[in-house]
């Protein structure tokens, strides 16, 4: 076996770095602040793992590391062998004299840590791989695997204390005061939902929620359809349905023509008195479909309905393609890999686990629920409670009503950050566009119907 064989060579690590840290530690107690999200397996030497932890020990104790008292700490705990003796514990001691390059010693061992983690786990990917298992068993495999070295490379940051906190609390109120920042997240592009929610904000979770086929999906791609951009990329999560369905609605809304034009065309044309589409039609359902190609749109399909795959799935969306937005089409068909649970327990951790993801990734994340009879979020109670805002698409529920299941209009059930919960929002929904728009719901008298109203 030449030189060159991997079987022989060592794993990733620096030991110079390591010293570094554990030098500059020792030496200057205010640097136990700064390690943020660090833990001692970023070390790769046993006996540097150790010794940090005895350093942590005391630093505990008495706040800083002292070299007698170590020593003495080493002993008491039966370690100074363990560590190279009192001679290793000099030399790591004296090491590194200035802390100036701390951090970037710091981030070499995560790197290293990441890359020794990234080893170990193709190794339980290359041995899982040999046994010929599930196609969705290999695959949450290897988004679990990609997720936790993102976790390792990202890190966070360590938490800010209240001066830092207020400092940059003050900086932004000077920016909303200077026009240069403005307390609107991503615009939605339709005017009622934007006034009243002031957009979509990452970093948290929404929800669209009606009765069954009463239009979540629809306002769902029409929101996308104005969002989505090369620089908003968005996803549209699909559990049920195709993806050509949610692809046609995005089509329709986007060229602004009669639905029919567009699900069913010769039928439109003789509709209109015509052989074909006109030509008109066709440049409006090509740019549209030119502006999907150009990128910022994303259709998919998770493996599994599990939510342990469908969170995989969104981690690798955003790594490799940086989605800022994510629709749930739609949540109570989710499942949760944990037995013996009732329905509600189930949406409890579905709930909590989307929330935490958008926090996490820093997207938006809307959830599309069904309503139960009562107009409640069906079974999701807790989605209800971990979301920012939920809205609910209000209909005619009087099955003797001439206008039964005809939309009366939106009601804000919950808004977390501008208080506009129970506000109706005058949006009917237009099945000739196939969208959402301005208008007021009139109730149809027994001898006839009356127009809707569009301002």
């Amino acid at each position: 076996m030449n030189e060159e064989s991997p079987y022989i060579k060592s794993l990733p690590h620096s030991v110079g770095c390591e010293k570094a840290v554990l030098s500059v530690l020792s030496q200057h107690s205010e640097f136990w602040h700064e390690l943020g999200d660090f833990i001692p397996d970023w070390y790769y030497l046993p006996q540097n793992r150790v010794l940090h932890v005895i350093m942590a020990k005391q630093v505990e104790l008495v706040g800083a590391v002292e070299l007698v008292g170590l020593y003495q700490l080493l002993l008491d705990e039966g370690k100074l062998e363990a560590v190279g003796g009192m001679a290793y514990v000099t030399e790591v001691y004296t090491y590194q004299p200035s802390p100036s390059h701390f951090a970037s010693h710091l981030e070499t061992l995560r790197i290293k840590y990441a890359c020794r983690q990234a080893i170990k786990a193709a190794t339980s990917i290359d041995e899982l791989a040999y046994q010929s298992p599930e196609a969705d068993e290999l695959v949450n495999l290897a988004n679990q695997v990609a997720n936790e070295i993102q976790e390792i490379v990202t890190g966070s940051k360590p938490a800010l204390d209240t001066k830092a906190i207020a400092k940059e609390w003050y900086n932004n109120y000077q920016k909303l005061l200077s026009g240069e920042k403005i307390p609107m997240g991503i615009q939605t592009g339709v005017y009622e939902i934007d006034q009243k929610l002031r957009g979509l904000h990452l970093g948290m979770m929404g929800v669209i929620s009606a009765r069954s086929s009463g239009g979540k999906s629809t306002l769902a791609t029409q929101i996308m359809s104005n969002v989505a951009s090369p620089e908003t990329p968005c996803l549209y999560m699909f559990l049920e349905g195709t993806k050509e369905a949610a692809f046609s609605r995005c089509i329709i809304q986007l060229s602004k023509l009669d639905g029919m034009a567009i699900s069913d065309p010769k039928a439109y044309a003789q509709l209109n008195n015509r052989t074909d589409v006109s030509k008109e039609e066709t440049t409006a359902i090509a740019t549209a479909v030119k502006k999907i190609i150009a990128g910022g749109f994303y259709f998919i399909q998770p493996p599994s309905r599990k939510i342990q795959t469908i969170c995989s799935t969104i981690r690798a969306m955003v790594r490799k393609n940086g989605i800022k937005v994510v629709f749930m089409d739609y949540v109570q068909i989710v499942r949760n890999a944990e037995k013996g649970q009732s329905k509600e327990q189930e949406m409890m951790g579905i709930s909590n686990s989307l929330q935490e993801l958008a926090t996490q990734l820093n997207i938006f994340i809307c959830v599309l629920s069904q309503e139960n009879s009562e107009g409640e979020t069906k079974h999701a109670r807790a989605l209800e409670e971990d979301s920012d805002w939920t809205i609910s698409i209000v209909q005619n529920q009087d099955k003797s009503s001439e206008d039964y299941k005809k939309h009366k209009h939106i009601l804000i059930t919950k808004d977390r950050h501008c208080s506009n919960a129970g506000e109706k929002l005058p949006l009917i929904f237009n099945k000739t566009k196939v969208k959402f728009v301005r208008g007021i719901y009139e109730e149809t008298p027994k001898q006839g119907r009356k127009p809707k109203k569009d301002f």
